[in-house]
């Protein structure tokens, strides 16, 4: 029986891990109104009171995909904003690795001559961007490049026009980012370095209109084979599996995180001590370890005793 059980676990685990989609409908957990605080999406910091903008909202006034969508629109109580902040933050529960992703996006502009609309992969930690799109308010569309570590915005050949549904795509490689708009390559970038995506960000910078996110589907080489951990150059190994009390974790590479998740991808609350993970709390059962090395995520699988 144990050994189905683990069968089973590691299939999901890995469908789970491997492809999320969130298209904002109420089986994922959404309900209408305030975005903020909804299956680990939260609205911009506010740095005062309320902590979290409120009026990015979940709606069903228009979708592409069910019946829900992402409402990114005006905050009346602040003014137009430099750059595109004001909107939706996705706080991802396994991080991106940099050089193995995908995200795609359905999105739908109110209007020109109004609000800069954007999309950006973040690390909120070392607040860096690794990705970022931009619609600018002239129907232009903007793309962040990198280019020996500096990073600025430049123009493509590509023009969006208002209440219309555009496909977006971006791909990270070790070699390369790729930006695709309707199934079509616009854009081939240089990675920003080696710092995976924690946050995606849906958002604009507060001047007139709204736009409409649906459909978002993220995906990520999480759980790695041990032949991949062989081309990369990477020993890791947990131990004791199955535990009872503490897990010690040790990598050939300096481990710079180390989360917990059970099997419904929620995060565990448990005393990470260096490389080590006292699992004590836990009830029994298989959860999955997230592991951060200098170099890339790993994916590993555990039982509690």
């Amino acid at each position: 029986m144990k050994k189905y059980y683990s069968i089973a676990f590691l299939l999901c685990s890995m469908c789970f891990f491997a492809q999320q989609t969130v298209s904002f409908e109420s089986n994922e957990g959404f309900s209408t109104g305030n975005i903020n605080g909804q299956a680990g999406w939260i609205s911009t910091p506010t740095g005062g009171v309320p902590e979290n903008i409120t009026h990015q909202m979940i709606t069903v006034d228009k979708a592409s995909d069910g019946s829900a969508s992402l409402k990114i629109v005006k905050e009346a109580t602040y003014g137009t904003q430099s750059e595109p902040v004001i909107g939706g933050f996705y706080n991802l529960q396994i991080p991106l690795s940099y050089n193995n992703f995908s995200v795609s996006f359905d999105i739908n502009m109110s209007q020109l001559n109004g609000s800069d609309f954007g999309f950006q992969g973040v690390n909120n930690i070392d607040d860096q961007q690794i990705v970022r799109l931009d619609f600018d308010k002239t129907g232009v569309v903007k793309i962040l490049n990198t280019l020996s570590g500096v990073q600025n915005l430049i123009t493509i050949p590509s023009d969006w026009l208002p209440n219309t549904w555009y496909r977006f795509k971006i791909i990270g490689t070790a070699a390369d980012i790729r930006y695709y708009l309707n199934d079509s390559l616009i854009y081939t970038g240089s990675p920003a370095g080696a710092v995976n995506i924690n946050q995606l960000r849906f958002v604009h910078n507060n001047a007139l209109g709204s736009a409409y996110i649906d459909n978002i589907k993220i995906n990520t080489k999480a759980a790695l084979s041990a032949n991949d951990r062989v081309k990369d150059h990477v020993k890791l190994s947990v131990y004791p599996n199955p535990a009872s009390e503490t897990l010690q974790i040790t990598a050939s590479k300096k481990i710079k995180h180390i989360e917990v998740y059970d099997r419904s991808g929620k995060r565990m609350d448990v005393p990470v001590n260096g490389n080590q993970v006292n699992v004590r709390s836990l009830p029994s059962g298989g959860y999955l370890l997230n592991i951060e090395t200098e170099d890339r995520n790993f994916t590993e699988k555990f039982i509690k005793k």
